[in-house]
């Protein structure tokens, strides 16, 4: 009976709540998404508007919102299966396999908004895959979604010893 007094009292602790919600706050950044839509979602237009034979049939600025979240979608389902999958060819094709993942991803978004995107050719796909990878790349890296590449060994003491 007083392990069951305990584990009540220590459920009750402020500071143990407090711990609780603040980690669940920490795995939901609506910021962050919200950053990573606008993001995706202006790659995902700019591609689209500078690749040749891939184009916009009757756009409205509105629609923006509808292309952002329509990709952010399948970039979250999809593009981990797809990159799962071409595991094996992603470290032999020293990562050009995303420029491929990306153009299936495109070519997603065409079939899920076909009445919005528009495209030719299979090597328009394949080039907005390339456009979109490094656009994806810069924004997100504009942005500050992107964490900065550190090195392990670096210290408070390395920098202080430096200034």
């Amino acid at each position: 009976m007083a392990d069951s007094v305990r584990t009540d009292a220590t459920l009750a602790v402020p500071a143990v709540e407090r711990r609780r919600s603040r980690v669940w706050g920490q795995n939901l950044n609506w910021r962050l998404v919200l950053v990573r839509l606008v993001t995706s979602g202006l790659a995902v237009t700019v591609t689209v508007v500078f690749t040749p034979g891939l184009a916009f049939s009757g756009w409205r600025p509105g629609q923006f919102w509808l292309v952002a979240g329509v990709f952010a979608l399948i970039s979250a389902v999809v593009k981990p299966a797809l990159q799962f999958f071409s595991l094996r060819f992603l470290v032999a094709s020293y990562g050009l396999i995303n420029i491929l993942v990306n153009a299936a991803l495109l070519w997603l978004l065409t079939v899920v908004l076909s009445d919005l995107i528009t495209y030719d050719f299979l090597w328009q796909l394949i080039l907005g895959g390339l456009l979109v990878g490094v656009l994806s790349m810069v924004f997100d890296s504009m942005a500050g979604t992107s964490p900065p590449v550190q090195d392990s060994r670096d210290t408070d003491s390395d920098r202080e010893e430096a200034s």
